[in-house]
């Protein structure tokens, strides 16, 4: 078929979707005609029948697979059109298929992917999205993550992706990795943030094993400025839930930001208590780093992120332990069924910080302290073991970019 045979096919289909033409539509369908088909606009038939109130050209269209999430030129979902002109049947059918609206407050941050040039990009790993790769935009090399093209079909990864660029927008602060941008309108969607080319924790206690007291300090509060600012976050606290090595990644200044917001979780807005109880996802995060409450599905908060810091920072004085062979889940197992935590080895523990570790790693989350307390508890072990490195403190505070965010 001719191009101008097919522009006409699509025109028809869109047209009996706004006007209700059931008939019509299912016609086009059965001969062949995208589901997913657009106008110049970027609509879909699934746009003009949610936005014209044709529940049962929305049923159909579902029944034909239709993306349910496709994004036209004004950044608008279907869900976005149904709720504009309060169809509530609809709304409730496309929330049930995990519809989202347009991510409002990121038109600030809107990049076109043609500025990323993501074929010409160095590829350095995988996300629980999609593809990592370092590419160069406006003139600054950073770190692109997309989704693939075939996750970008599941409406639940696509949700997920847009809470995580949600989340990332809204902060600001020198031990968080810097959201500089994304791709929302287009595919494959994109996030953009700051390129950190050193690496990770993980691979640099790979590479030196145990670090000394003075690094392990230094990092341990990087980490728990950086949580802390997370949980409290307004106005609504973010509770990471995958805390661990990896998502910590190396600053060149000698300083660590937290990263990787895939499993991140705002605390319900409509609570004013930030510490109360929620029910959230069971077993979500790594196995090596998991609270008990998380893997035995029960009720958590905020403080499971602080059980999670404990390990790692056991892990920076130990390096690698007797547990780096075991399973993730048995490890997990034993720590929520039989109260197992790691063995203090090291002689480099200065006084005041095998206390903390206990206290943030204890069985009973109301016990373990909160992030604010840690920062205290480690400025304190810090400066009476004679650990204050002034000069990186002062080098890093140099470096850390500064920006506004619009809240």
């Amino acid at each position: 078929m001719d191009a101008p045979k097919v522009a006409e096919e699509v025109g028809n289909l869109l047209f009996y979707a706004s006007k209700g033409n059931a008939a019509g539509v299912k016609k086009l369908l059965d001969q062949g005609m995208p589901v997913d088909a657009t106008d110049y606009d970027g609509r879909t038939a699934l746009h003009l029948a949610a936005s014209e109130g044709h529940t049962d050209i929305v049923k159909l269209l579902l029944e034909y697979n239709a993306d349910v999430n496709p994004i036209d030129r004004n950044g608008d979902t279907p869900l976005a059109n149904a709720k504009e002109y309060d169809h509530k049947e609809i709304c409730k059918i496309l929330e049930a298929r995990r519809g989202y609206v347009k991510i409002h407050g990121l038109d600030e941050f809107e990049i076109s992917i043609a500025e990323l040039n993501l074929d010409q990009g160095k590829f350095i790993g995988k996300g629980a999205f999609g593809e990592i790769r370092v590419v160069k935009w406006r003139g600054t090399v950073v770190a692109a993550k997309t989704i693939t093209a075939e996750l970008s079909k599941d409406p639940q990864i696509v949700k997920e992706f847009v809470d995580e660029l949600a989340l990332l927008a809204n902060l600001s602060h020198p031990n968080i990795v810097q959201f500089l941008g994304a791709v929302t309108t287009q595919r494959p969607m994109v996030m953009v943030t700051e390129y950190l080319p050193k690496g990770d924790l993980h691979d640099l206690m790979q590479k030196r094993g145990k670090l000394d007291a003075e690094t392990a300090i230094r990092f341990a509060l990087d980490i728990a400025r950086g949580m802390n600012y997370l949980h409290e976050h307004k106005p609504n606290a973010i509770v990471h839930r995958d805390l661990k090595p990896r998502n910590l990644l190396q600053h060149d200044a000698g300083h660590l930001k937290v990263a990787d917001f895939g499993l991140g979780k705002l605390l319900d807005p409509l609570t004013a208590d930030a510490n109360a109880l929620y029910e959230m996802t069971g077993e979500t995060g790594s196995y090596r780093y998991m609270a008990p409450e998380v893997f035995m599905h029960k009720h958590y908060d905020k403080s499971v992120d602080v059980f999670s810091f404990s390990i790692i920072v056991q892990e920076m004085f130990e390096g690698q332990n007797e547990q780096k062979y075991q399973l993730p889940k048995s490890i997990a197992i034993a720590r929520a069924k039989n109260q197992e935590r790691p063995v203090f080895n090291a002689q480099t523990y200065p006084p005041g910080m095998k206390k903390l570790i206990c206290e943030c790693w204890d069985m009973n989350p109301r016990k373990r302290p909160t992030f604010s307390v840690v920062i205290q508890r480690l400025e304190k072990i810090q400066l009476e073991g004679g650990f204050l490195n002034s000069d990186v403190n002062e080098k890093f505070e140099k470096k850390v970019p500064q920006r506004c965010t619009m809240m």
